[in-house]
């Protein structure tokens, strides 16, 4: 009876036993691979809702476009207009100096919001690559 006894650690593994080692390192892998697919399928979510969008943007930039031609032709009337009361040069230097001013200031608004709105999205990544430990690109 004593022959068929074996001890514990001459007795060979079952084939589909694994050590705790490879099963944490398989977990661990499986894991990121999930979290993984998990981060691209958010990806292709938000690139189908943008595509739903594309008929809106391309009207939106056709009233741009409009927009931008009523403009310059309001402009050409104003210089017109003040044309009647001063010389062309000064009225055209008039108009130009009021739309640059317009602009300029249009374009401090829109800087500033830029950079407002690209610090939340930095520090909203940040705080995506602290729970998941990659960045979400």
């Amino acid at each position: 009876m004593h022959s068929r006894v074996q001890p514990l650690r001459a007795q060979e593994r079952a084939p589909d036993e694994r050590p705790v080692s490879q099963v944490l390192g398989d977990l661990v892998g499986n894991l990121e691979d999930i979290l993984g697919a998990k981060i691209r399928l958010a990806q292709a979510e938000a690139r189908a809702e943008l595509r739903a969008f594309r008929p809106a943007a391309v009207l939106i930039m056709v009233g741009v476009l409009g927009g931008l031609l009523s403009g310059m032709f309001l402009a050409l009337a104003a210089v017109a207009a003040l044309g009647l009361v001063i010389s062309v040069w000064a009225a055209a230097l008039i108009v130009g100096l009021a739309l640059a001013v317009g602009g300029a200031v249009l374009l401090r608004m829109g800087t500033k919001l830029v950079q407002r709105r690209a610090a939340k999205l930095a520090e909203r990544t940040k705080e995506q690559v602290s729970w998941t430990g990659q960045p979400s690109g």
